[in-house]
Order: structure tokens, then C-alpha cells, then sequence
């Protein structure tokens, strides 16, 4: 998916493919920015094609403004005979769904609702990914990193632990389904990805994320599926450097152990 520049502090990507539009946003969603949204959502709606997604977790502000113009659109797209679906939404957008006293946001926010872990079985994650999270320190000698749990209802990783990282790193990633992160390749691929320069990687060139890396001051960094004994993927663990950074043969080989052998730390 090709990104726009960004524009009044949001990106909006699209993608059209078998019939279907594809729309993410990431950024603020205030009233200065809204109108970039706003273009490709009438675009959308008004010449349906059948079903339009909606992906907004990467919003990592949403005000009056991006609320309204949200429930407007499917409304829109309904009475063109298309349909405007959101598929994920940041805590961000939520929030405003939830309280904006329209029945319609309500509805949207209870279309994202998934359900969620046990508590004991929360707590199991929680504990396997910090216990591979500082075997990953100790292989990598990084100063940052952070862990996800991977979500199975809402197909997400969510962060759960870090160390180094605040405003906006953490509100950014807060949660990710994408290949647009090494986290996200790894989870998907169900194998560690490490980057030697986030600056001229493909998994990040073109993409928002890029620039939340260099902001956050992340110059490499190596993220590790953690999967159950069965496969299941119960989250990832991932390291940062400030600077470009050759991972070695011996790191290589202990991560690639860490990812076979992490269920077993606890």
C-alpha cells in the first residue's frame, strides 16, 4: 500500500483490489486534518464497489470532527449500496465512538468490541513474552525494546511491557496488524526479522511507522515471534538500537533459538 505525504498531521493510504477499498489512516484526525480523509472516503462511497474497509489504528487522535465525518460516510456508502466497514481502531477512536451519543458510533464501537483473553490466560502471555524479552536484552545488548500479546480475537499485537520508549513510540504502536513493522513480518511469518537500518528497509520505507522510528531515536532493531508448543502465536518481543547496527552470526543463531524455544522460559 502506497502512503500519502503527510498532510495537516495525517497519511491516508488506499489500495483497490477485487472489488474491495482498502483505506488507512494514520495520524490526528482533528478539524484541520479531516478534510484529507474526508476526499477519499467520498471518493469511495460515491462510486461504490461494493465494500469499503476502514482501518484507523494508526489514529492516534480523533475529535469531533473525524467522529462526525466517520458516521456520515456510512451513512453515504449505505445509501449508495455500498457499505463502509471499520475493520480496527485505535483506543483513540474508540473512546469518541463510545461517547459521542449517536447510536451509530455506538454501533461501530460495538462491531470492534472482541472478546477478551483470561485473566489467567493474559497473565501466562504476559509472562512468557517478559521472560523473552530480557533473554532477547541479554542476545542483543539493546537499550529499547518492547513485548505484545498477540490478541487472537482482534488479530493484534498490543504492547504489554517496554523499556525506553514513551509519547508517541508507545500511542503509535499501540496496536499493530500490518507487515509496515518488523513486529508485524514477524508475526505473520512466524519468524524473527532483524533490520540493520530502519532508514533503508523495505518494511518500513514509504510507510508512517518510519517516521515514529527515527523520532523515537531507533536505528535497527529485531523482533521475535513467540509461539506455544503447537505453533499458536501468543505474541513478540522486539529489540531497538539508536544506530544502524550488524547483527551478527552468534545473535542470529540465538534468536532464531529464542523464537523455537521461548514458550519454555516459564
Amino acid at each position: 500500500m502506497e502512503w500519502s505525504e503527510p498532510s495537516r498531521s495525517v497519511s491516508v493510504g488506499v489500495a483497490r483490489a477485487d472489488g474491495r477499498v482498502t483505506i488507512r489512516v494514520a495520524g490526528e484526525l482533528d478539524i484541520a486534518s479531516v478534510p484529507v480523509l474526508a476526499r477519499e472516503l467520498h471518493r469511495a462511497v460515491e462510486r461504490p464497489v461494493g465494500r469499503t474497509s476502514l482501518d484507523l489504528s494508526r489514529v492516534t487522535f480523533c475529535g469531533t470532527a473525524g467522529v462526525d465525518l466517520l458516521l456520515d460516510a456510512r451513512l453515504r456508502a449505505a445509501a449508495a449500496g455500498g457499505s463502509l466497514a471499520v475493520e480496527r481502531a485505535h483506543s483513540a477512536v474508540l473512546r469518541p465512538l463510545r461517547s459521542c451519543g449517536d447510536a451509530e458510533g455506538l454501533r461501530i464501537a460495538q462491531e470492534l468490541a472482541t472478546a477478551p483473553l483470561s485473566a489467567s490466560e493474559q497473565a501466562l502471555r504476559l509472562s512468557v513474552v517478559s521472560a523473552a524479552l530480557s533473554a532477547a536484552f541479554e542476545i542483543t545488548g539493546a537499550p529499547m525494546g518492547n513485548a505484545q500479546v498477540h490478541d487472537p480475537a482482534g488479530g493484534v499485537l498490543r504492547i504489554v511491557a517496554q523499556r525506553g520508549f514513551h509519547h508517541p513510540f508507545l500511542t503509535f504502536f499501540e496496536t499493530v496488524a500490518d507487515r509496515e513493522t518488523a513486529c508485524g513480518v514477524a508475526a505473520q511469518d512466524r519468524k524473527p526479522v532483524l533490520v540493520e537500518e530502519v532508514t533503508a528497509s523495505p518494511v518500513f520505507l514509504g510507510t508512517p511507522a518510519l517516521d515514529v522510528l527515527e523520532e523515537a531515536g531507533v536505528g535497527a532493531c529485531a523482533s521475535v515471534p513467540i509461539t506455544s508448543g503447537d505453533g499458536a502465536l501468543i505474541g513478540v518481543v522486539s529489540t531497538h538500537h539508536a544506530q544502524a547496527t550488524e547483527w551478527t552470526d552468534e545473535q542470529r543463531r540465538a534468536l532464531e533459538g529464542l523464537a523455537r524455544a521461548a514458550h519454555l522460559l516459564c
